[in-house]
């Protein structure tokens, strides 16, 4: 699948990521335990409230769209106000909204508690994998989010098992549950995971007094040494993360593919009801998820660390659609057990491997922005996704949403073969960036 570059050649053993990482890692799984209203908050909407699916797909964007806002919001209050008083704020305030909704019965002030429950709870993602990136070496990355990610679906393993169940009796279950484990979360955060990166404070680069000592250098690096001083961490606009070409293509382009993976969210308990499915089958089919990628993800990702990320990115995003486009012929729990089994190992390949290179794109004096705006792709999905999948339920039928969505899925991996080489280059300057940097730093000591 394509030779890996030089400079994403790497051996990491569990000892070389922090024991702040690990409790940070720890949280993350806490709060995916109880990531579990969205997935059954169309469920609620048409059982309990008595919507369509159209309406209900209407509905949840509104989560979306405060999502949207937050994700921005949040990478920019990450770089100025600190990314841990961030991370708590979001994870509280969330947990407070949470358990209001299950009491709203008007499906307007529910649309409104959704949005601000997005606009809260948006913020905590960005902002954990902006930590992730301040608290590992760039040769340790493509390990230390496979590692988070497999933390989220040990979490989406256990979750929605537990859910499915408290769903069958009541929903008000589903919405404490979740805040519940939102508190836990924030407690771990507040006594465990130290703050990465100081608000408002600019470390000196020792590099305008380091020029005359640094070894030689290749042709991108002396390019680097004659570009302009680097910005203040913290500071500059989104404008910049806005206009950087080669990481705006790349956060456009996932996308698409957020746009499909929302679906198993929104319209896939909506089509497997109208089938004659319990919220528990769905449940057990997010569980099934869950611990593929629990069993799994660790091992193929030391497989696929040896391959090309761009490479494993487009090969994993047709195995989703070719999973998700086979559920137009599901009809029997089994069949669904193994449409989801391979969508999940396109999920597998796709999100971590995507993630670290959002990370290693990104201007490491503006992580939190870049972040913030790389997050945007499943904030704007979840606007988008349930919108989209509740018309063409509606209006055509679920053949027609999923053959339409592996469809999508051939499209994000054709754009995403056809900019590797770009990404390619910009990932090459960065790592040269970076060992600049650590040069300079080691040098001034």
């Amino acid at each position: 699948m394509g030779k890996v570059p030089a400079h994403e050649v790497q051996h990491t053993r569990l000892r070389d990521l922090s024991a702040a990482y690990w409790w940070l890692w720890f949280a993350e799984l806490v709060i995916w335990i109880g990531r579990f209203v969205v997935p059954f908050m169309t469920l609620f909407l048409t059982r309990d409230v008595g919507l369509s699916a159209s309406a209900a797909g209407l509905v949840v964007s509104a989560y979306g769209l405060g999502v949207v806002v937050s994700a921005m919001v949040g990478g920019i209050l990450a770089d100025r106000l600190g990314r841990k008083r961030t991370l708590l704020g979001s994870l509280l305030l969330s947990a407070a909204t949470v358990m209001l909704i299950p009491f709203a019965q008007e499906a307007l002030l529910i649309c409104i508690l959704l949005f601000v429950y997005g606009l809260f709870n948006g913020a905590a993602q960005p902002v954990m994998v902006t930590m992730v990136g301040d608290m590992v070496e760039p040769r340790h990355r493509r390990t230390a989010y496979n590692y988070t990610f497999w933390a989220v679906n040990l979490g989406y393993a256990i979750g929605p098992l537990i859910a499915g169940f408290m769903a069958d009796r009541t929903f008000v279950l589903v919405f404490f549950g979740q805040a519940a484990l939102l508190l836990t979360a924030t407690a771990i955060v507040a006594a465990k995971v130290p703050e990465s990166h100081s608000a408002g404070r600019a470390r000196r680069s020792p590099r305008r007094r380091m020029l005359r000592r640094r070894p030689p250098a290749s042709n991108t690096a002396e390019s680097i040494q004659s570009s302009p001083p680097v910005p203040r961490p913290g500071r500059g606009s989104i404008g910049r993360v806005l206009t950087d070409g080669v990481f705006m293509t790349f956060a456009c382009v996932m996308l698409l593919y957020s746009i499909v993976y929302v679906q198993s969210m929104t319209t896939l308990p909506l089509v497997m009801a109208d089938q004659g499915f319990s919220p528990v089958s769905y449940g057990y089919l997010l569980t099934l998820n869950g611990l593929l990628l629990c069993l799994l993800q660790i091992p193929t990702a030391k497989w696929l660390n040896r391959f090309s990320r761009d490479a494993v990115i487009v090969v994993a995003i047709l195995v989703t659609g070719l999973g998700v486009g086979s559920q137009a012929a599901a009809a029997t729990f089994l069949f669904y057990c193994a449409a989801v089994a391979v969508w999940t190992l396109g999920e597998m390949g796709s999100h971590p491997q995507a993630q670290s290179v959002a990370a290693d794109l990104a201007d490491h004096t503006q992580h939190g922005r870049y972040q913030g705006v790389y997050s945007l792709n499943h904030s704007i999905a979840m606007v988008v996704g349930p919108i989209l999948g509740g018309a063409v339920l509606d209006g055509f039928g679920h053949e027609a949403l999923w053959l339409g969505a592996g469809g999508v899925c051939v499209l994000a991996a054709v754009l995403l073969a056809v900019t590797g080489p770009a990404r390619r280059r910009r990932l090459g300057q960065r790592y040269e960036e970076d060992r600049l940097r650590r040069y300079d730093a080691e040098a001034a000591l």
